[in-house]
């Protein structure tokens, strides 16, 4: 019997092990060319791409989502989810190096851009098909009694490799960008090789990108192949009846209103917040990426809090309040201005706030709502449909993309208007949210209370400190 436990012991660690190598591997992957890359969205700006094409590119994101059902569906069939992760994974990765060969084959192509376009949706679709089955792997290899250590701590070691890696890409692009980013012009002025750089061809620069990019996404699927696993029980459910039960569930019926609307209302301007910033902005790539620093770091050191907050008043209020800096968040934008530009690392703050609770919560509340067994239809039934709300506003932004505004003495730009009609409609999302039951939420008036005493011992306890420490000075 012990022999046994120590085996299976073994065989964790084991999965635990390979599961954090490959993990490295594909977050340096996604960094550099996954959905959502700032990297892909700089080529697609040099392939040329319109506000239509942006939408687009969002829409692919969010799109590739509703595939996860089919990798369930897909899964199903066999006995390995190897069988399934491992060449779907790989074929998704590998397109990628074909994108990087995009500009040299069809340099000036009008075309250029929409076949770029059709090749990272292939890539995405595979890859979102193989992330439905890893999921449904790892759960089966990590013990539930660990599995929220064994999540916190490979996510501590893919954020701080995803960064590191962001940062030493983005000053790479940046080096041979024309005019170069202000930070990699600052610091080859330090070293004296400002003058000494060669001029190399951005579509050079992004095909060595995507290449590594590529390469090393590949060797994580090496690791991911040793990774063990147990053989895939063939599940007696029927999906089609698994279905038409989570349809006939009034309450998750509200819940699917209510989260369709919030990210219908999130999708409006989703493609415009990397372009807006590299375009209207000027910002650097490493500029960029501080700001995405700035909203990592907030958002690691307040997931505590909003977990302790859920946890006492409910998914349901503390979706409220992130409602609430959702909708204030885009506001920032609307008013920022080149030369004012440092406002939005103030907002990136508060995003990472809010998005780290906005995250846990859509996480949870629909397993709160979901029945015993059925969590794992649920949630893949409200990824499908989120992705499908983004894909309507990102496209309809591309398509009806507004003019820009001037009022008095103010102008604004095309997406400054976009992001004023995101931060409206997110406020509305709390009407539909009202309507959900949830039976362990306790009232916005309590959580009101709550928060306000906590602000005001805070204060009291500071008044304290800074009262002994004057005592002590004299």
């Amino acid at each position: 019997m012990g022999k046994r436990k120590n085996v299976k012991h073994s065989i964790v660690r084991e999965t635990i092990r390979y599961s954090i190598i490959e993990g490295a591997f594909a977050q340096i992957f996604l960094v550099l060319s996954g959905p959502g890359s700032v990297f892909i969205t700089k080529f697609a700006i040099m392939l040329g791409a319109k506000p239509i094409d942006f939408g687009i590119l969002t829409s692919i994101g969010r799109l590739s989502d509703v595939f996860q059902l089919l990798g369930m569906a897909i899964t199903k069939r066999f006995k390995s989810r190897k069988s399934v992760i491992l060449p779907f994974a790989s074929i998704g990765r590998a397109l990628i190096l074909v994108i990087a060969l995009i500009p040299f084959f069809m340099r000036g192509s009008n075309y250029a851009i929409y076949i770029f376009l059709l090749i990272f949706f292939f890539s995405a679709s595979l890859q979102s098909i193989s992330a439905n089955a890893w999921i449904a792997w790892i759960s089966d290899m990590i013990p539930l009694r660990i599995r929220g250590r064994f999540f916190s701590r490979r996510n501590q070691y893919l954020v701080v490799i995803g960064t590191v890696v962001a940062f030493i890409a983005s000053f790479y692009v940046d080096l041979f960008d024309k005019p170069p980013g202000a930070f990699a012009k600052f610091v080859l002025k330090i070293f004296h090789g400002l003058h000494h750089i060669p001029s190399v061809n951005m579509s050079i620069v992004f095909f060595s990108l995507f290449s590594l990019s590529t390469i090393l996404g590949l060797v994580g699927i090496r690791f991911l192949s040793k990774q063990p696993e147990k053989k895939n029980d063939f599940s007696k459910d029927n999906p089609g009846i698994m279905f038409k039960e989570a349809f006939f569930d009034k309450n998750f019926k509200k819940f699917l209103v209510y989260n369709f609307w919030w990210m219908f209302a999130i999708g409006i301007a989703s493609p415009f917040w990397q372009p807006f910033m590299i375009e209207k902005l000027k910002m650097s790539l490493v500029a960029i990426q501080v700001y995405g620093l700035i909203s990592t770091i907030f958002s690691i050191f307040s997931l505590k809090y909003w977990g302790e907050f859920i946890d006492r008043f409910g998914n349901k209020t503390a979706m409220k309040f992130a409602i609430i800096l959702g909708g204030a968040n885009p506001m920032v934008w609307v008013f920022v201005k080149p030369s004012f530009v440092y406002i939005i690392y103030f907002e990136a703050a508060m995003s990472g706030i809010m998005w780290s609770g906005a995250g846990i919560i859509a996480m949870n509340f629909v397993l709160s709502i979901a029945p015993k067994g059925r969590e794992q239809i649920y949630s893949g039934i409200l990824a499908a449909l989120s992705g499908i709300a983004i894909t309507i506003t990102a496209l309809l932004s591309g398509i009806l993309y507004p003019k820009p505004l001037t009022i008095g003495m103010m102008h604004f730009e095309p997406e400054q208007v976009l992001f004023a009609i995101t931060g409206f409609a997110r406020w509305s999302a709390i009407i539909p949210l009202m309507f959900i039951e949830e039976y362990n939420a306790k009232p916005m008036r309590e959580a009101v209370s709550y928060l306000r005493l906590i602000v005001f011992s805070k204060i009291i306890g500071l008044s304290k400190w800074r009262f002994r420490s004057i005592n002590i000075d004299e």
